[in-house]
């Protein structure tokens, strides 16, 4: 393992309890760290989109960095990158673990072991909160620290969702709680492209795939899979109505191998085909305007 790990910080601000960080990071191929923080560290990467560099807590565990990222404090972290040197720009957010537990009520100690590094955190609020955070370091305006203090408290309590330890209590009974149940629906939610499938659904949670079918079946009265199948018809709907897309196009966003597959599961769940479809409410728009 060789090359070289960098980073500079492009922006700044500290306050009571956290500190935020526009950070430009630099990875050499092959540059590998480690890492272990008393922070809890929540990272956003404005750019690039994806990149190749991984990480991992324990041996043979890999994974790919997200866009979004969220990191217990006091949990050993290693990351490598890849064979090709990479450069982006994150928001970085510290925050004291005691601050957010006096602040929320939630008691979590990420020094216990049963906190784990979250690589690909998928979550609509909190990636609209740090992208505002970001632009807010790097271009402030008119009551600037009110706003940022603000965003950070209400991150600050995202994170403390994320760690509800009511979800343990609730799993005993064999159901989920609140907060397991929004923090799925967030993550199914928040593909643009694609469609998770029910393992990366599970890992987000830090449970098994077949206790999680379980819990949301007992919890909501339906399955996860109609339920991933159900959030990407109605995405597909927005697809064929609100755009000019072809259905090749709309398919392959959706994460379906092949058109016919994606004609296959609309019409199964809709009982039109998706020309039908997009057709007959085009009609109906026309005949009502």
């Amino acid at each position: 393992m060789g090359g070289v790990f960098s980073h500079e910080v492009v922006a700044k601000k500290t306050m009571p309890g956290a500190s935020y960080e526009v950070v430009d990071y630099h990875w050499d191929a092959g540059a590998g760290i480690f890492d272990c923080q008393p922070e809890v560290l929540l990272r956003w990467r404005m750019r690039p989109y994806r990149i190749k560099a991984q990480g991992w807590v324990r041996p043979g565990e890999r994974s790919n960095f997200g866009q979004l990222m969220l990191h217990p404090g006091n949990v050993p972290t290693h990351a490598e990158g890849p064979e090709v040197g990479e450069d982006a720009r994150t928001m970085v957010c510290r925050f004291d673990q005691d601050w957010i537990q006096d602040m929320t009520g939630n008691r979590f100690d990420s020094r216990t072991g049963s906190f784990e590094p979250i690589f690909d955190l998928r979550h609509t609020g909190v990636d609209h909160a740090m992208r505002r955070l970001m632009r807010e370091l790097l271009e402030p305006g008119m009551a600037s620290d009110i706003l940022i203090e603000g965003l950070g408290i209400s991150l600050a309590v995202d994170v403390a969702r994320i760690f509800d330890t009511a979800d343990d209590a609730n799993e005993s009974r064999g159901t989920l709680s609140e907060a397991r149940l929004r923090r799925i629906r967030e993550y199914v939610e928040s593909f643009e492209e694609g469609c998770p499938t029910l393992s990366d659904i599970a890992k987000q949670c830090g449970i098994s795939v077949a206790h999680l079918r379980r819990l949301y079946k007992a919890t909501t009265g339906e399955t996860l899979h109609s339920y991933v199948e159900e959030v990407r018809v109605n995405r597909a709907k927005s697809l064929l109505l609100d755009t000019n897309l072809s259905l090749k196009v709309i398919s392959y966003k959706l994460g379906f191998c092949h058109p016919s597959a994606f004609s296959f599961a609309f019409k199964k769940m809709t009982g039109e085909a998706p020309r039908d479809f997009r057709n007959r409410v085009a009609d109906g728009h026309a005949i009502a305007a």
